[in-house]
């Protein structure tokens, strides 16, 4: 195999690698700079911003501008940063002409990058996918974004000291969001302060004291920047752990305090923001930890003690302090009450309302006597026979109120009116009332139409659903009637999706009657409460496959890697654990929580800053086992190093 190499020595290419690395131990890296930029500025970004939805032509919107406070200047810079990475990236490659490294790991990521780019290309709303929408904005350039940031932790961290500028970072950052959070939990919100108001309004706004802002939540709510109290859960569950490997990993003890005050303080913010979801992946970050360690946890033991004590102590307080909503919210997400509505479904035809009640068909409508230019009102079940109904004359109107004796439909009652030359039927289903006009379409063609509550006449949508997740769609606070309304839009979507924040358009927010049973009667549903659902609807169902291959191709060699590491002494072997447990949760939590733009920009960083480490340790284990083969004065070849994940490295370079 060529010439020995003794110990203390290494071939010329090897060495310059490992002179290059120490240099950078002692010296800033400034490409860290937009990395740090995104740990601990972005979260904290919050400024008003007034904008025009573009949604007014859609028949379940009427605002045409709104107002946002938390998401569209986070895009905006997040956008901003990564334009700044993509030019750095360039300048490497061309001005200094170095070759740009890659691992496997990145094809299913650059996937997934193609696909949504094409996906928001050939959407049939292009224009929200590249712009960013109504309470979501995260476009196609925030996704193009996650996969860069993620490649360009991975480029350009390399030491234990760019480690530390990054974590410098992001405890600054999190510091600032605990103190935030604090505030909210005793109901001094910084935000509903004249400070607050300070930070948030643009100068122009800040004297008008007709403009108020409402932020819809309880004064004691923690949402910290992050637009709305359950994505506190997605963002504790991704940062607790990387602040507990953290603390763990540094001699310092006033750096041990601190870090655990950190991991306590993002504890609370889940408390005070009732986020189930993050204790969740919290308790599934900590047990993929333990597995981690399995044995060698017995040398943490004193900080594992700490940590179980303060995760029992923080909840038994919080949940006596709170008079018990704690386990009161915890039994009302699981409750798995069955749904059966009487109100099966509505159609509004050409010449009739038909209405499923009880699994039995009613359907009502009128004619027009032609010799007397009166109207004949008619009612029939779904086999033809007339339903006798009692007419009462409106006094007040020109109508007919009408009731019936049938047992089928005494829960169905209906006044019927000319309203400005249009026929209208309101009818009563138990205690709701729907109201229907008789108009011409646009085909000049005569039909039943809904009147909703944006003053629209509308066909109402009858979507397909999951029938066994809607029986319980009220368990996990509503999100089975998502899913099941939301899974079927993945067959249509499997090459590529709607498009990149898209969701809310293609959602059936029109299907009227699931709407109302389902409890969003007054609402629209602007995401699915599940990243993956998320990604398979809006970019693809193969994006989702890639994505998928991406995080697993990373977990799975991160966890050979650490089950094999000195997780004792090593600096970036503690962090790298902590990253990996704090995104495993977060994949956890992202089956009830969507990706959004105020977290997912740290979750894609994080995993950037773990694939570098990952790197890291295989380096830094490269130059280890070539430092100590023993040295060889005879012409045989020196005996193969025992075999560890970077064998093949060490056998290059011999």
């Amino acid at each position: 195999m060529g010439k020995n190499i003794k110990k203390g020595t290494m071939p010329k290419k090897e060495q310059i690698t490992k002179e290059q690395a120490e240099k950078k131990k002692a010296s800033f890296n400034p490409y860290l700079l937009p990395l740090m930029f995104v740990l601990g500025v972005l979260p904290l970004i919050v400024h008003l911003k007034i904008y025009d939805t573009h949604l007014e032509d859609f028949d379940f919107f009427e605002t045409i501008q709104y107002a946002d406070v938390f998401l569209y200047y986070k895009q905006l810079f997040f956008i901003t940063a990564c334009s700044i990475m993509l030019l750095l990236i360039i300048a490497q490659a061309g001005l200094h002409h170095r070759k740009i490294k890659g691992l496997k790991l990145f094809i299913p990521l650059g996937g997934y990058a193609l696909l949504a780019l094409l996906s928001a290309i050939f959407s049939e709303y292009s224009q929200f996918s590249f712009s960013g929408i109504f309470e979501h904005f995260e476009s196609v350039w925030a996704l193009l974004g996650y996969a860069l940031v993620a490649y360009y932790g991975f480029l350009f961290v390399s030491t234990a000291k760019d480690l530390d500028w990054l974590l410098s970072a992001l405890t600054v950052g999190t510091v600032i969001m605990l103190l935030i959070g604090l505030s909210q939990a005793f109901s001094h919100d910084i935000f509903r302060s004249d400070f607050g108001r300070g930070l948030i309004l643009p100068y122009k706004y800040l004297h008008d004291e007709n403009l108020q802002l409402n932020f819809g939540f309880p004064e004691d709510s923690v949402y910290l920047t992050l637009f709305n109290p359950n994505y506190v859960g997605s963002y504790v569950c991704l940062l607790a752990p990387v602040f507990l490997m953290f603390a763990f990993a540094k001699k310092k003890i006033w750096l041990v305090i601190l870090n655990i005050v950190i991991f306590v303080g993002l504890l609370l913010c889940i408390l005070g923001s009732g986020s189930r979801a993050g204790f969740i992946g919290i308790a599934f970050s900590l047990l993929l930890l333990v597995i981690i360690f399995n044995k060698k946890l017995i040398k943490f033991l004193p900080e594992a003690i700490i940590v179980i004590v303060l995760l029992i102590g923080v909840v038994y307080t919080y949940n006596n302090l709170s008079n018990g909503q704690l386990v009161a919210r915890a039994k009302l997400a699981l409750d798995i009450e069955l749904k059966n509505p009487t109100l099966k479904s509505i159609e509004t035809n050409d010449n009739d309302i038909t209405i499923n009640y009880n699994d039995r068909k009613i359907s009502i409508g009128h004619t027009v006597n032609g010799s007397t230019g009166s109207y004949i009102i008619f009612t029939v079940d779904e086999y033809g026979t007339t339903i006798p109904y009692t007419a009462v004359k409106i006094e007040s109107a020109d109508g007919y109120h009408f009731t019936t004796e049938d047992e089928r439909f005494k829960n169905i009652s209906f006044d019927f009116e000319i309203l400005k030359n249009i026929a209208t039927f309101s009818i009563k289903i138990d205690d709701k009332v729907w109201h229907f006009l008789y108009l011409e379409d646009m085909n000049h063609k005569y039909s039943y139409f809904y009147y909703n509550n944006k003053k629209k006449a509308v066909k109402i949508r009858n979507a397909e659903y999951v029938e066994s997740l809607d029986k319980y769609g009220r368990a996990l606070s509503n999100r089975l009637f998502i899913w099941s309304y939301t899974i079927p839009l993945l067959k249509d979507n499997i090459i590529l999706g709607t498009g990149p924040d898209t969701f809310i358009l293609n959602f059936p927010n029109d299907d009227y009657v699931a709407m109302y049973n389902g409890g969003y009667e007054r609402e629209l549903l602007t995401k699915p409460h599940n990243m993956y659902l998320q990604i398979g609807v809006q970019t693809g169902v193969l994006s989702l496959i890639c994505f998928l291959a991406f995080y697993f191709w990373y977990f799975i060699s991160s966890i050979k890697l650490y089950m094999k590491a000195d997780k004792a002494h090593y600096y970036p072997s503690m962090i790298g654990i902590g990253i990996l447990c704090g995104t495993f949760g977060y994949m956890i939590v992202g089956m009830i929580n969507d990706s959004m733009i105020v977290v997912a920009p740290l979750f894609w960083t994080l995993i950037g800053i773990g694939i570098a480490i990952n790197s890291m340790i295989k380096r830094d284990s490269a130059f280890a086992v070539i430092e100590t083969l023993e040295p060889d004065n005879s012409d045989k070849e020196a005996e193969a190093p025992v075999e560890t994940p970077v064998t093949k490295e060490v056998q290059a370079v011999k």
